[in-house]
């Protein structure tokens, strides 16, 4: 009788000690729903320059040499990669950039197309038929929780798509919920997406393409989070059990 009790009255500080979701999760409290589209095209815009955005302006035209003085010329040691930032516009406080000859222009609620079409419009007194490209060199996406390689990424294609950027991460964990969170930041204000990973509709939604700033956070799947407590796992709770028994037979003998 009394070994019937001591198993009855372990299984239950077991089941206390288990942690549950809500001490676990990150970023909790948000239940917005996935909206869907139906073109992957037509949902992805290309973010808003912010301040602080590092961008690369290059401007061609049929004589190269016409344009060299629109242009911050390149310091030796600049390459591929983070490097670039060095010789790139940096967007001030006030969505300003400054261009040679061109003087200050204003970035504020322009994405990269945009911008280029108003410094070509700008160049047009001088040099004609120019084509301007922008790209921002300091994209960051941010990947945390239940991924194998978590931390904040650099990209530099014009577009990122949430696989690939998973991908980046090392992908899910065994231990990651399917069901992750997208934190984006637009206009000063965040908002939170449940993103479904098992849904193919989720490729259909405006959150397929990420944006400057994204935060994906991957939620720790309920085998994990029951997992975090004070039995750890299959053989913690084998170890705990087996002591249970030698003390209780001790006793009894």
């Amino acid at each position: 009788m009394k070994l019937k009790s001591f198993f009855y009255y372990t299984l239950i500080a077991i089941s206390v000690s288990c942690a549950s979701k809500k001490d676990i999760n990150y970023f909790q409290d948000t239940d917005s729903e996935l909206e869907l589209l139906t073109d992957i095209e037509n949902t992805f815009n290309f973010s808003d320059i912010q301040p602080g955005d590092v961008l690369d302006i290059q401007i061609k035209a049929l004589n190269p040499e016409s344009v060299l003085v629109f242009q911050k010329q390149a310091s030796q040691n600049s390459q591929q990669g983070q490097n670039r930032t060095l010789d790139g516009y940096v967007v001030d406080n006030k969505g300003n950039i400054n261009l040679p000859i061109l003087g200050s222009i204003n970035t504020s609620n322009q994405n990269t197309q945009i911008l280029a079409k108003e410094i070509q419009k700008a160049l047009s007194p001088y040099v004609n038929n120019t084509t301007v490209n922008i790209r921002v060199l300091n994209f960051r996406v941010s990947v945390l929780g239940e991924v194998n390689s978590p931390g904040t990424f650099t990209v530099l294609e014009e577009r990122v798509s949430l696989p690939q950027i998973l991908g980046l991460a090392g992908d899910l964990t065994i231990n990651g919920d399917r069901n992750i969170l997208l934190i984006r930041n637009e206009n000063g204000k965040n908002s939170h997406h449940n993103i479904d990973l098992t849904s193919a509709e989720f490729m259909q939604s405006p959150f397929y393409y990420l944006k400057q700033n994204d935060i994906v956070y991957v939620r720790p799947n309920n085998a994990r989070v029951k997992s975090s407590g004070l039995v750890g796992n299959v053989g913690t709770f084998a170890t705990v059990l087996s002591l249970a028994i030698s003390i209780v037979l001790l006793i009894t003998r």
